[in-house]
């Protein structure tokens, strides 16, 4: 991997642990000022301009530089906690607390389809894979980290203190963004192509994207509820407490990082077999911890749970990325952020809604279900089943 991909994934881990310092201080001074609730509501407000606009972010990142783009991105969020921090000092507001959760979500709508679009102009072809690897890891260890070092920024400073943090987060980001040249990028020739409906139809009209989409749509479908929300109702209902909960979550995060490190070096070529047999072992691990009293039982299905979810969003990442055009990365990234993380507020509220109409063993077994279909779409479609990803080029000895 070159020195400038590597600038590149860690400058986003560390901006994935500021979100993490962010979140937990956003639920933490919402519950302080009104409820629990309010919590959920405010995340929730984060999650809507994310999902509306973000087509629209894909659209305005194939006009334009992504990488310029995601630096506008992050210093906009920078500027918008340093001002809310030094309000926060005076008095914190559930009004402050939408503003900032409202900016943040517009925010993304662009970053991540920028994101998509840059992170393939790093890396050729045959090391798409490693790249979603080293950036999935490091995501994953700067998820588990940031959480707890989240409360413990609130327990020490409040919300300003965590405000600040994340804050000089971005401005880490912000560095690393600088420092990339990515090979330039075909652009659409006219503003005809540059549109939503052109992006949306250059998808559908795209076997192997169409494939890739659906199957990553139905999968991330059932296993969003579960791992969410299943995770917390198993507990509840087994007795297991917060403490079950952490163990829970943090086999899920173990196997996640085990099977991240394991695909830095990927000698997969044919992905959809992989993929359909990592869906089809993900959909039953993630029905054990609804239907076992057993919680070492449970922690190892989350674990199994967790080393199939690396290698399923690798491998669909860099099939995604190499069959795309430079020309519609943006709206591509943009229809799979919708697809992969817009669409993730509504199914875990399905799954908490089936689970108090039906129950929770049979709302987690349809969640698993789902992931059997995404696993057959896999093999079904001639296009994905047939789709291959490049071969890492050997080199050469030097002979003298």
């Amino acid at each position: 991997m070159n020195p400038e991909f590597r600038r590149y994934a860690c400058g986003q881990a560390v901006s994935v642990l500021g979100d993490q310092v962010y979140y937990v201080a956003l639920s933490w001074a919402a519950v302080r000022i009104a409820s629990p609730g309010t919590a959920g509501v405010l995340l929730t407000v984060s999650a809507v301009p994310r999902l509306l606009l973000m087509l629209s972010g894909g659209v305005l990142v194939d006009r334009a530089e992504p990488r310029r783009l995601m630096l506008i991105s992050d210093l906009a969020r920078a500027v918008v906690c340093l001002a809310a921090a030094a309000v926060a000092l005076r008095q914190a507001s559930i009004p402050l607390l939408v503003v900032v959760a409202l900016a943040f979500g517009v925010a993304d709508a662009v970053f991540l389809p920028a994101a998509g679009a840059l992170q393939p102009r790093l890396l050729g072809p045959e090391r798409y894979a490693s790249g979603n690897a080293v950036v999935a890891t490091l995501n994953r260890v700067a998820l588990t980290v940031g959480a707890p070092l989240g409360g413990l920024l609130v327990a020490a400073g409040g919300l300003p203190a965590a405000l600040l943090v994340d804050a000089a987060t971005f401005a880490v980001s912000v560095l690393a963004l600088r420092s990339l040249r990515p090979r330039p990028a075909l652009r659409p020739s006219t503003k005809e192509e540059c549109g939503l409906r052109d992006g949306l139809r250059y998808v559908a009209r795209h076997p192997v994207l169409r494939g890739a989409l659906l199957a990553g749509l139905l999968a991330n479908l059932g296993f969003v509820g579960p791992m969410n929300v299943g995770l917390a109702l198993s507990a509840e209902a087994a007795g297991w407490g917060a403490t079950g909960i952490g163990a829970l979550l943090a086999g899920f995060g173990s196997g996640a990082i085990v099977t991240g490190l394991l695909m830095v070096r990927p000698r997969i070529s044919r992905i959809a077999p992989a993929v359909a047999g990592c869906f089809a072992v993900q959909g039953v691990a993630v029905v054990v911890p609804a239907l076992t009293g057993s919680l070492p039982l449970a922690v190892a299905a989350t674990f199994v749970a967790g080393l199939t979810s690396g290698p399923t969003g690798i491998l669909l990442s860099a099939l995604t990325q190499t069959v795309t055009g430079d020309a519609y990365r943006g709206r591509v990234a943009g229809v799979s952020s919708v697809a992969n993380l817009g669409l993730t507020p509504l199914a875990m509220a399905a799954t908490g809604v089936a689970a108090g109409w039906f129950g929770l063993g049979p709302a987690m077994i349809a969640s698993g279900l789902l992931e059997l279909v995404a696993a057959a779409v896999c093999l079904a479609l001639p296009a994905l089943r047939n789709a291959r990803l490049p071969r890492p080029v050997a080199k050469l000895p030097i002979r003298t």
